[in-house]
């Protein structure tokens, strides 16, 4: 796996990128859409890139760097319009030109399996919408799921019912066969736990117990 100290040294561009899009994270500092949540993609990243041909590193790494940079500047549910405009307007100023430009927003536009309106047509695109989407695969996508709740101020109730819904919709295909084999089943493994959870609010209604109920 090839990581940031030889890619910057190849392409100085990238370090440029990388201490941009860290000072925007820590700025916002948002419980999910931080800069812990970018490096766990772009290690994830790196490892699928390793195993796929012609891979532009020098738009892959800073598409993944930006990819939630829109939920820095607003509101979040609009951060995959918001993301390719902020690296519109401000990837020019490390020396990245259109084509560039062009690339990097499409990866950035196309990351989402549920926010995004278009399909990753490129490597690199395919490349961080697999990493990204790992982040919800498995049972320790839970963690993540919790802190993106807390980030929106969800209650308990609509927290459940968000990591069903999502559970129950997405599906387990992969672009890259890295990804399949990191996921290894792990999407699935989210499905039957939904369909656990759900059986067991069913008689745990405790948990989701609200004032209306109590008078």
């Amino acid at each position: 796996m090839r990581k940031l100290t030889e890619l910057t040294k190849k392409d100085p561009r990238i370090k440029k990128v990388y201490d941009y899009a860290k000072k925007k994270y820590d700025q916002a500092d948002l419980p999910q859409h931080n800069f812990e949540h970018i490096i766990r993609d772009l290690f994830r990243t790196l490892m699928i890139a390793d195993t796929e041909k012609g891979v532009n590193y020098s738009v892959l790494v800073p598409a993944v760097l930006l990819h939630d940079i829109g939920a820095t500047e607003g509101d979040y549910w609009k951060h995959n319009e918001t993301g390719p405009k902020i690296a519109e307007r401000d990837l020019p100023k490390f020396g990245f030109n259109n084509d560039e430009i062009r690339q990097i927003a499409h990866c950035i536009a196309s990351h989402s399996e549920t926010k995004s309106k278009i399909k990753p047509q490129t490597i690199e695109a395919k490349i961080l919408f697999d990493a990204d989407k790992l982040e919800k695969s498995d049972l320790l996508s839970l963690f993540p799921m919790v802190r993106a709740s807390y980030e929106f101020g969800y209650d308990l109730k609509k927290s459940v019912e968000t990591f069903m819904s999502y559970a129950d919709i997405r599906n387990s295909e992969f672009y890259t066969k890295e990804a399949s084999d990191i996921d290894n089943n792990g999407i699935e493994k989210n499905k039957d736990f939904s369909k656990e959870l759900k059986n067991t609010l069913k008689k745990r209604k405790d948990f989701l117990a609200t004032e209306e109920d109590v008078w």
